[in-house]
Formats: structure tokens, sequence, C-alpha cells
């Protein structure tokens, strides 16, 4: 009889979020013939933490602090804490702040909870049943696994084990590898080809020679076959199976936490990414080897959509592409919206889409977009590669706000060439569309393994690049060569405006995040009766009302989306009134003229427009 594989999934992850890796892996082994049997070990991580912390802990900080919590159990004492709790002190409080917690409890979590879940993780389950144990890793969950691996190697050394996931590119992945003796396999690439083959070969005492994407020993030398190649067809793919995650929800005890959120199902549609392969943003690391864009036939995500729901009677999806396909509007938010589901999606997407494609994708679930709008500045737009305009992502924030599209979208700076008007004309703007949802966040942006930045620094005037100090704080440099383990990074840039000249826009920012969540929320909106339109305007707490009629409010409506001085004077014949009234219009801030085009600022009241 075949032995089980053992999949596991360690923290430091949400508890909102079940595994998508090990929801994937199972169905593939299993139509492979090869029992498998998942463990979301995050799940437990709560009770010996607390949940409250469990969850702050989840979100990926500069400081890592997910993963050095785990260094201690992963390598034996190596850096001290002092150095640590220096350089990141601000961070860590305000981590803990949130949590109602203490940095004096990380400390304690590192050294009593820490050691106490890796032993609960040994005993509480028969490893000996399986035939090896593989480990799903992103973000914040590399030392975690690490730990339990070596944990398991001391309790049971002929089990083997395996290591895969997002979290392991070539470089990093030969790291591990080299500097981790308890990990004896290391996969690279899509899995669902050449994964059950390795567990076949192993399982029948054959060798690894020439399999792509697996990492393995050979009389103690690392050897690495190559990336698995990517997988083209995905419409192989099964749809996951989260049964031991929901499972793990009630055990672990996570539905009792006063603080529990809702399950959002991880879906996979598609893999790379169809913009990257034309234009690659110049700071962003993901995909790399695998932007290749491959996606899900409609017809297929809907089928998935279908089964999902009614095996956990869930509706609500996150998914986890990192673009959308652009047939998915009309193909399959088209479908769902004719169907009147109640199904809810949260995808990535460029910000391209129209007031049209966003109606439509709202009526077929679309409840939530990270899009990559990152600028309101066009000239700052084209120095980051992404061929699209101010005036564009302008019109994308606003009719998400009316569409109450949740924008999950961030301002970055510095980049070369960059001028100081470029941030100016972005902090004299936010306060006319403070009735519009603010960024997430602003941040400068950062040479992450594999972006542009990374690869190519010297067209990007990246110059003393070196990994983040908090890796000083996580590997061991006697065993790693952090340059090489590292997948964030700091650096130096020329032609840039410099640190001051971030400084109001990241004000502008806050205070714009703060308006947003303060009641009453900032509003400029308009009422329209037969030829008239009433605008009412509460940004900055004073309510203004003004009265349009006849050929300028008409003007004002046709301004909804951004219109050319061409597309003007065509509606409106070239009237010379026209001209006057844009001119107010932008005055009292009712409307900006940015990019050569004209915006009309205030939401309709109507909902069905």
């Amino acid at each position: 009889m075949t032995k089980p594989v053992a999949l596991v999934s360690m923290p430091t992850l949400s508890a909102r979020f079940p595994s998508f890796q090990l929801g994937l892996l199972k169905p593939t082994l299993e139509r492979a013939g090869i029992p498998a049997q998942p463990f979301s070990l995050f799940m437990y991580f709560g009770p010996h933490v607390g949940w409250g912390l469990s969850e702050a802990l989840a979100d990926v900080y500069p400081c890592m602090v997910g993963e050095w919590l785990w260094a201690r159990a992963a390598f034996g004492e190596f850096a001290d804490d002092k150095g640590y709790l220096e350089l990141y002190g601000p961070s860590l409080q305000a981590i803990c702040a949130q949590a109602g917690r203490t940095v004096a409890d990380l400390l304690r979590v590192r050294d009593e909870a820490v050691p106490a879940f890796l032993d609960f993780c040994v005993e509480s389950i028969d490893w000996r049943r399986f035939g090896l144990v593989g480990f799903s890793v992103c973000f914040q969950q590399m030392l975690a696994s690490v730990a339990l691996a070596r944990a398991l190697k001391e309790r049971h050394p002929d089990i083997p084990i395996i290591m895969g996931g997002a979290g392991f590119e070539d470089d990093i992945a030969e790291e591990i590898m080299r500097g981790c003796p308890e990990v004896d396999y290391v996969h690279c690439g899509d899995a669902e080809e050449t994964f059950p083959e390795m567990v076949k070969r192993l399982y029948a005492g054959e060798s690894m020679k020439g399999l792509p994407g697996l990492l393995w020993r050979d009389r103690g030398e690392v050897v690495f076959n190559g990336r698995a190649p990517n997988l083209k067809d995905m419409n192989r793919t099964p749809a996951p199976d989260f049964d031991e995650y929901f499972y793990a929800r009630r055990e672990g005890g996570y539905e009792n936490y006063e603080g529990m959120q809702e399950v959002l199902l991880p879906i996979e549609t598609a893999r790379g990414c169809w913009w990257g392969v034309k234009n690659h943003c110049t700071f962003c690391g993901l995909n790399r080897a695998g932007m290749e864009f491959r996606a899900k036939d409609s017809a297929q995500v809907l089928e998935q959509l279908e089964t999902l729901s009614r095996r956990y009677g869930v509706l609500d999806f996150n998914a986890i592409d990192n673009i959308m396909a652009p047939e998915y509007i009309d193909g399959l938010f088209g479908r769902l919206a004719s169907a009147n589901t109640d199904i809810k999606l949260h995808y990535e997407v460029r910000p391209s889409l129209t007031r049209a494609q966003l109606k439509l994708m709202r009526a077929g679930g679309l409840f939530s977009i990270q899009p990559g709008v990152e600028s309101f500045s066009t000239h700052v737009l084209k120095l980051m590669r992404k061929h699209t305009t101010g005036m564009r992502n302008l019109e994308l924030v606003k009719w998400c706000t009316y569409y109450q599209i949740n924008n999950l979208y961030n301002i970055l700076v510095r980049f070369p060439g960059e001028l100081a008007e470029d941030y100016r004309a972005q902090v004299e703007l936010m306060p006319k569309i403070h009735h519009w949802q603010p960024p997430w966040a602003a941040a400068q942006a950062r040479a992450d393994r594999g972006s542009p930045m990374f690869e190519e620094p010297e067209t990007q005037s990246v110059s003393r690049l070196t990994y983040s100090p908090a890796y000083d704080f996580l590997f061991p440099k006697d065993r790693f060569n952090l340059k090489r383990v590292s997948y964030y990074f700091e650096h130096e840039m020329g032609d840039t405006v410099g640190e001051e000249g971030y400084e109001e826009l990241f004000a502008a920012v806050e205070l714009w995040q703060q308006r947003w969540r303060g009641r009453p929320r900032p509003y400029l909106r308009y009422r329209k009766a037969w030829e008239t339109i009433f605008v009412e305007d509460g940004r900055d707490g004073r309510v203004q009302e003004a009265t349009y009629t006849g050929p300028r409010a008409a003007l004002y409506e046709f301004c909804a989306d951004a219109r050319t001085p061409k597309e003007l004077a065509a509606r409106f014949e070239g009237a010379p009134w026209v001209e006057e009234a844009l001119a107010e219009f932008v005055e009292r801030d009712l409307m900006i003229h940015l990019d050569g085009r004209y915006l009309s600022l205030a939401l309709p009241s109507n909902p069905y427009v």
C-alpha cells in the first residue's frame, strides 16, 4: 500500500484564508494515484499565542517579524536580540499595539510559544505513516517550515522532506538546500506534472536525475535539474480541496475568536502576467520565470466556482492570480451578472477598466480589486513602465468608489527621472478627491528580487543594492549567502527628488485616509432633475451647493468620463460658452483638467448610472 504524502502549511498566515497550495496539491497527487493528507498547521498557532497576535503577525512587515520569531528554532542562537529590537523597535511596537500586546510578549512567543507549538506539531501527528513530508512555503512561512523540518528530522530522521512554493525561486531554493540539511528536496516551478513524478521515483527508489524542478543531493552535492516547466493548460488543474482547512478552523478554535472573519476562499484562474510579458513594471518581483500568461477558460472558472460554492456553502472568493484575464470581463462576470448570482470575487487587475466594464463586473460580483494604480502622475507612471495615465487611474478610483468596489491601490514614489512637480501636483489634487476611496498605502518602491530594479540596476539608476538588514537576524551568515537567500532589498537611486520630496505626498495620503475613516465621510455628489443638476459639496466639512441647468448641466454630465477638447467640441458643436463653463468647474474644484482631459469629480446620487 502506497504511503500518503503529508502536505504542511506553517505559520505565519492569516486564519481567514485557506492555503490554496495545499488545496490544489492534494487532488493533484490523488489524480496520480498518490494519497495525500494536508495539515493547515498555521490554524493551530492562534491558541498558542492568542488569535489577535497571530492575525497581527500574518501581515508582512519590513521587520519580517513573522519570520524572525522562528529563526532561533530553525538555526539556534546566531544573532543578538538587541540589534533587531533597536532597528525595528517602532514597527514592533505598532504591531503589538494592534494586538494589545508588548514587545516583551514577542520575545516570550519566540522563546516559549514557538518551541511549545513545534512540540505540538511533532507529537500530535503520527508522522511515521507518511512516505514524504512536503512544506508549502509562501511569504513568512520559510523559517517556521525549516524549524519544523529540523524538529521532525530529530525525531524521524528517515522521513524525507521536500519544500516548494512561491518562496522558492532558483537562487533562494539553492541556498535553502545548501544551508538546511534537514531539507532533502526542494521543488522549483509549477508542480502539477513534476511533483507527482518525484513522489513516484522516491517511492520506487529511483534517482531524481533529469527530473525538472528538483533540487536534491547526490553524494552530498546539491544537484539542480532546472526549474519545472510552466503548466501550459490551466484547464487541467482540479478544483482545490479545502476539507481539512474547515476541520482545522473548527478544531483550532478560530471560529470562537471574537475577531473571527468569514472565509474568503482562494481560487486560481490564471498564472503569469500578460502585461509583464510586454512591459515588466520596474519594481515588480513577481512571476520571474513564470511570467508567461496562462488562463482557464471562463466556463472552467464558472464550473470551479459552482463546485466550491456547493461543497462549502461559501460564495466569497479571492482570485490569487497576479492579473485578471481580459476575457473574463464578459466571459465570467457578464455571465455571473446575467445569472443574478450572489457570488463575490476579488481580483488583481490592470487599471484600464472603463466605467461600463466596472458596472458589468460589479453586477457580476466583483466586490474588491487590487489594481496597479501606483500614481496619479503620467510622468511617473511612464518611468514605472506602466504605459497608462494619471487620468485613467483617477477614473478607475472614481468609478470603483461609485460602484462600491473596494479598491486596494497604492501610491509609489522614487523612480529615476521623477520631478518634484510630479508629487506637488498629486498633493494639490488629493484634497479635491477626498470623497473617493484613498490609497491603501503610500511608499517608496523597492527593488525586490526578480524586478527590473534588481535584475537591471544600471537601467534604473540603482546603486548600493543590498539585502534588507532584517535578514541579518533571520539566517546565519556562516551557512547562507544572504544576497542569494533574500527577497527584499534596499538600495540608493540617482536622479530622484529625495526623501524630503516625498514627505508632503505621504502626509497628504495620510490625511485623505483619516478623512475617509472619519464620520461624516467627505462627499461631492449631484442629483439630477430633467435638465438640471444639484451639486452638494461636503468635502471640507462645510456644505456648499450649486445648481446648473441646461447646457452646463449636460456638459458636467458628459465629463463624468474624461473628455478631450476634441470630444467636447464635437458634442457641443464648438459653442463658445463651453470653455468658460469648463474654467468655472475647474476653478470651483468640481472638475479637474489633467493630461489634456476634463473629468467631473462629483459622484451621481442615482445608483443606476
